[in-house]
């Protein structure tokens, strides 16, 4: 493999790379762990007055390439959801999103339309997920251990699949998402790829390193956390707890069932004690580093030395070069 960035890009499904390249100043992936979206920007000059560029259509398909010369990597399907042109210097600025949010030319379709509808109880959430995805032309990726959480009665009214589906993840402290042409439900922080395997760690240290920060802020004050739910043999509310000690925080509203309780109080709790520790830290350009890499940096100093996971990691080749900025929290 080369020195020399590289990049390849695809237009539902047609090499467009060349094309791209004549007109050429800057590309960037950002990849997020949490519930938004990942984006893709690509902007291109557009100086020559008889030959303009054309206006990309909306819901075009994007797939997307980076690397060095002789082993670019695939980082993605993005849809193209708008168009900026600017000037002086006169450039066109495309915005793409891993969430379609309209129907695409391979079908795919918006997540964010409402719907009405009933989930009967006893479904699995790979059941639910399966049917949502299919619905949209998305490939479920759903991480095993979810996969057979069996869910109580679900109303869907006047919501949208996608509202759905992080209201069912969130309460098992996972994150729903669409990512590269698929649905994935994945427990937050577990570190996995879009494909639901787990994601290899990577090993950094200060010469790896343009530069870094980290910022440090104490845990939640809380101790343990409550979660009710309803016994209906019994006829009374019972309770649920996550950790020990106080304060507590308990949890507004009540749940159907006693497992669904505890995973929700086991969710809040191991959130609260990740802490809000943050590294932030750019790098010559890393294709192995996408949102929830477990990293191992050492060599730095006391702080920084340790297990981190990236939140959020943006890629962007231009002018300058390839480079990978991260934003990391301290791994539980």
């Amino acid at each position: 493999m080369g020195l020399t960035p590289s990049f390849r890009i695809e237009a539902n499904s047609a090499d467009i790379t060349n094309i791209i390249r004549e007109r050429f100043s800057s590309l960037a992936i950002t990849d997020n762990a949490g519930l938004a979206s990942d984006t893709l920007r690509i902007t291109l000059t557009d100086h020559d007055d008889e030959n303009r560029i054309q206006f990309p259509g909306t819901g075009a398909e994007l797939a997307v390439w980076l690397g060095y010369e002789g082993g670019v990597q695939r980082m993605g399907l993005f849809i193209v959801d708008g168009i900026e042109i600017s000037g002086p210097p006169d450039q066109m600025t495309i915005r793409a999103k891993a969430a379609p949010q309209d129907r695409t030319p391979a079908g795919k379709t918006a997540m964010q339309s409402r719907k009405f509808r009933s989930w009967e109880a006893g479904l699995t959430l790979a059941e639910m997920v399966q049917t949502i995805a299919q619905e949209h032309n998305l490939t479920p990726a759903i991480s095993a251990s979810l996969g057979s959480k069996v869910l109580p009665h679900y109303d869907q009214v006047g919501e949208s699949d996608m509202n759905l589906l992080t209201r069912v993840a969130q309460t098992y402290g996972a994150i729903a998402k669409p990512a590269d042409g698929r649905l994935v439900i994945a427990p937050r922080g577990e570190s996995q790829t879009v494909s639901a395997q787990p994601l290899p760690s990577v090993s950094l240290t200060r010469a790896d390193l343009t530069d870094w920060s980290v910022s440090l802020a104490k845990r939640s004050q809380f101790q343990s956390v409550q979660a009710k739910w309803f016994d209906k043999e019994a006829g009374t509310e019972k309770t649920v707890t996550s950790g020990a000690g106080e304060p507590v925080m308990t949890l507004r509203h009540p749940f159907r069932t006693e497992a669904q309780a505890k995973d929700a109080a086991d969710s809040e709790y191991r959130k609260g004690q990740r802490g809000s520790a943050t590294l932030t830290a750019s790098l010559p350009g890393r294709t192995d580093i996408i949102a929830e890499t477990p990293l191992v940096i050492s060599g730095v100093r006391f702080g920084v030395d340790g297990r981190w996971v990236v939140e959020r990691v943006t890629h962007t080749l231009d002018g300058g070069g390839y480079r990978t900025s991260i934003s990391a929290s301290v791994r539980t």
